[in-house]
Protein backbone atom coordinates (compact mmCIF):
# COMPACT_ATOMS: atom_id res chain seq x y z
CA UNK A 1 0.00 0.00 0.00
CA UNK A 2 1.14 3.53 -1.23
CA UNK A 3 2.23 6.21 2.12
CA UNK A 4 -0.03 8.61 0.45
CA UNK A 5 -3.32 6.00 0.38
CA UNK A 6 -2.39 5.06 4.33
CA UNK A 7 -2.13 8.72 4.65
CA UNK A 8 -5.41 9.65 2.96
CA UNK A 9 -7.23 6.96 5.33
CA UNK A 10 -5.66 7.94 8.24
CA UNK A 11 -6.91 11.40 7.44
CA UNK A 12 -9.85 10.26 7.10
CA UNK A 13 -10.12 8.24 10.65
CA UNK A 14 -9.48 11.26 12.15
CA UNK A 15 -12.14 13.46 10.64
CA UNK A 16 -14.32 10.56 11.50
CA UNK A 17 -12.70 10.71 15.33
CA UNK A 18 -13.98 13.98 15.65
CA UNK A 19 -17.76 13.91 13.89
CA UNK A 20 -18.34 10.95 16.38
CA UNK A 21 -17.25 12.96 19.45
CA UNK A 22 -19.24 15.73 18.37
CA UNK A 23 -21.90 13.40 18.44
CA UNK A 24 -21.24 12.24 21.66
CA UNK A 25 -23.13 12.54 25.31
CA UNK A 26 -22.21 13.72 28.43
CA UNK A 27 -24.11 12.86 31.79
CA UNK A 28 -22.59 13.93 34.86
CA UNK A 29 -18.43 13.31 33.76
CA UNK A 30 -19.23 10.17 32.08
CA UNK A 31 -18.63 10.57 28.30
CA UNK A 32 -21.08 8.21 25.92
CA UNK A 33 -19.61 8.44 22.34
CA UNK A 34 -18.11 5.98 19.62
CA UNK A 35 -15.18 8.24 19.05
CA UNK A 36 -12.44 5.18 19.60
CA UNK A 37 -14.00 3.66 16.74
CA UNK A 38 -11.56 5.26 14.32
CA UNK A 39 -8.66 4.38 16.44
CA UNK A 40 -9.15 1.18 16.70
CA UNK A 41 -9.50 0.42 13.02
CA UNK A 42 -6.26 2.69 12.84
CA UNK A 43 -4.76 0.20 15.16
CA UNK A 44 -6.11 -3.02 13.72
CA UNK A 45 -5.14 -2.06 10.33
CA UNK A 46 -1.61 -0.09 10.57
CA UNK A 47 -0.46 -0.52 13.96
CA UNK A 48 0.46 1.77 16.97
CA UNK A 49 1.64 4.57 15.47
CA UNK A 50 -1.29 5.18 13.43
CA UNK A 51 -3.71 4.47 16.19
CA UNK A 52 -1.84 6.82 18.32
CA UNK A 53 -1.35 9.54 15.86
CA UNK A 54 -5.24 9.04 15.05
CA UNK A 55 -6.83 9.02 18.79
CA UNK A 56 -4.49 12.21 19.36
CA UNK A 57 -5.18 14.41 16.43
CA UNK A 58 -8.99 13.23 16.72
CA UNK A 59 -8.55 14.42 19.90
CA UNK A 60 -6.97 17.87 19.47
CA UNK A 61 -9.32 18.85 16.84
CA UNK A 62 -12.44 17.92 19.58
CA UNK A 63 -10.35 19.96 22.48
CA UNK A 64 -9.87 22.88 19.79
CA UNK A 65 -13.49 22.85 18.67
CA UNK A 66 -14.68 22.51 22.17
CA UNK A 67 -12.30 24.52 24.55
CA UNK A 68 -9.95 26.19 22.28
CA UNK A 69 -6.31 25.83 23.77
CA UNK A 70 -5.75 25.02 27.13
CA UNK A 71 -3.15 24.58 29.93
CA UNK A 72 -4.87 21.13 30.47
CA UNK A 73 -5.44 20.27 26.38
CA UNK A 74 -2.69 17.58 25.80
CA UNK A 75 -3.96 16.15 28.96
CA UNK A 76 -7.34 15.48 27.69
CA UNK A 77 -6.12 14.13 24.31
CA UNK A 78 -3.38 11.41 26.05
CA UNK A 79 -5.98 9.12 26.34
CA UNK A 80 -7.55 8.63 23.28
CA UNK A 81 -4.19 8.51 21.63
CA UNK A 82 -3.16 6.18 24.48
CA UNK A 83 -6.00 3.70 23.21
CA UNK A 84 -5.02 3.55 19.86
CA UNK A 85 -1.45 2.98 20.39
CA UNK A 86 -2.49 0.01 23.39
CA UNK A 87 -4.27 -1.57 20.28
CA UNK A 88 -1.41 -1.56 17.95
CA UNK A 89 0.85 -2.61 20.30
CA UNK A 90 -1.74 -5.40 21.01
CA UNK A 91 -1.30 -6.20 17.27
CA UNK A 92 2.02 -6.43 17.53
CA UNK A 93 2.05 -8.73 20.26
CA UNK A 94 -0.70 -11.20 19.89
CA UNK A 95 0.08 -10.92 16.17
CA UNK A 96 -1.59 -13.72 15.16
CA UNK A 97 -4.47 -13.84 17.35
CA UNK A 98 -5.20 -10.20 16.63
CA UNK A 99 -4.67 -10.34 12.72
CA UNK A 100 -7.12 -9.17 10.74
CA UNK A 101 -7.69 -12.49 9.18
CA UNK A 102 -8.04 -14.22 12.59
CA UNK A 103 -10.25 -11.73 13.94
CA UNK A 104 -12.76 -11.52 10.78
CA UNK A 105 -12.84 -15.03 10.38
CA UNK A 106 -12.65 -16.28 13.96
CA UNK A 107 -16.12 -17.32 15.93
CA UNK A 108 -15.25 -15.80 18.58
CA UNK A 109 -11.90 -13.20 18.67
CA UNK A 110 -11.11 -13.26 22.45
CA UNK A 111 -7.80 -11.74 22.39
CA UNK A 112 -9.27 -8.66 20.33
CA UNK A 113 -12.20 -8.52 22.67
CA UNK A 114 -9.83 -8.67 25.67
CA UNK A 115 -7.56 -6.25 24.24
CA UNK A 116 -10.02 -3.39 23.58
CA UNK A 117 -11.61 -4.25 27.08
CA UNK A 118 -8.22 -3.42 28.80
CA UNK A 119 -7.53 0.06 26.98
CA UNK A 120 -10.87 0.64 28.24
CA UNK A 121 -10.50 0.69 31.85
CA UNK A 122 -6.88 2.59 31.23
CA UNK A 123 -8.73 4.86 29.61
CA UNK A 124 -11.33 5.25 31.68
CA UNK A 125 -8.28 5.84 34.52
CA UNK A 126 -7.00 8.03 32.48
CA UNK A 127 -9.83 10.14 31.65
CA UNK A 128 -10.28 10.31 35.55
CA UNK A 129 -6.65 11.54 36.59
CA UNK A 130 -6.93 14.50 33.88
CA UNK A 131 -10.78 15.57 35.03
CA UNK A 132 -9.36 15.38 39.06
CA UNK A 133 -6.03 16.98 37.36
CA UNK A 134 -8.49 19.64 35.60
CA UNK A 135 -10.74 20.06 38.59
CA UNK A 136 -8.31 21.29 40.79
CA UNK A 137 -6.70 23.77 38.13
CA UNK A 138 -10.12 25.20 37.22
CA UNK A 139 -11.27 25.08 40.76
CA UNK A 140 -14.41 22.67 39.94
CA UNK A 141 -13.46 19.78 42.36
CA UNK A 142 -16.07 17.52 43.82
CA UNK A 143 -15.08 14.47 45.01
CA UNK A 144 -18.47 12.93 43.58
CA UNK A 145 -18.12 14.49 40.23
CA UNK A 146 -14.33 12.75 39.66
CA UNK A 147 -14.14 9.84 41.87
CA UNK A 148 -17.63 9.04 42.76
CA UNK A 149 -18.52 7.83 39.49
CA UNK A 150 -15.51 6.11 38.52
CA UNK A 151 -17.08 3.00 38.49
CA UNK A 152 -20.00 3.59 36.16
CA UNK A 153 -17.13 5.50 34.24
CA UNK A 154 -15.43 2.43 33.60
CA UNK A 155 -18.58 0.07 33.16
CA UNK A 156 -20.13 2.55 30.71
CA UNK A 157 -16.23 2.49 29.02
CA UNK A 158 -16.54 -1.25 28.74
CA UNK A 159 -19.90 -1.27 27.49
CA UNK A 160 -18.97 1.70 24.59
CA UNK A 161 -15.86 -0.32 23.91
CA UNK A 162 -17.64 -3.63 23.71
CA UNK A 163 -19.99 -2.39 21.09
CA UNK A 164 -17.44 0.15 19.73
CA UNK A 165 -15.28 -2.98 18.76
CA UNK A 166 -18.46 -5.13 18.12
CA UNK A 167 -19.33 -2.50 15.33
CA UNK A 168 -15.36 -2.39 14.26
CA UNK A 169 -15.53 -5.73 12.52
CA UNK A 170 -17.89 -5.06 9.94
CA UNK A 171 -16.18 -1.99 8.97
CA UNK A 172 -12.71 -4.42 8.89
CA UNK A 173 -14.36 -6.86 6.68
CA UNK A 174 -15.86 -4.45 4.45
CA UNK A 175 -12.36 -2.75 3.85
CA UNK A 176 -10.78 -5.21 3.15
CA UNK A 177 -13.56 -6.90 0.94
CA UNK A 178 -12.99 -3.50 -1.13
CA UNK A 179 -9.24 -4.06 -0.89
CA UNK A 180 -8.72 -0.43 0.82
CA UNK A 181 -5.98 -2.06 3.15
CA UNK A 182 -4.11 -5.23 3.16
CA UNK A 183 -3.01 -7.11 5.75
CA UNK A 184 0.53 -6.06 7.82
CA UNK A 185 2.82 -8.40 7.38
Amino acid sequence: MSKTKRLVIDALLIALFFVLSAAAVTIGGIKLTFASLPGILAAMLYGPIDGFVVGFLGAFLEQMLHFGFTPTTVLWILPPAIRGLLIGLGTVAFKKQMSLETILSAHRPWVYYAVNLVTAVVVSLGNTLVYYLDSILYDYYSYALIFGVLGMRILTGLLSTLLTSTVALPVLAALRKANLVRARA
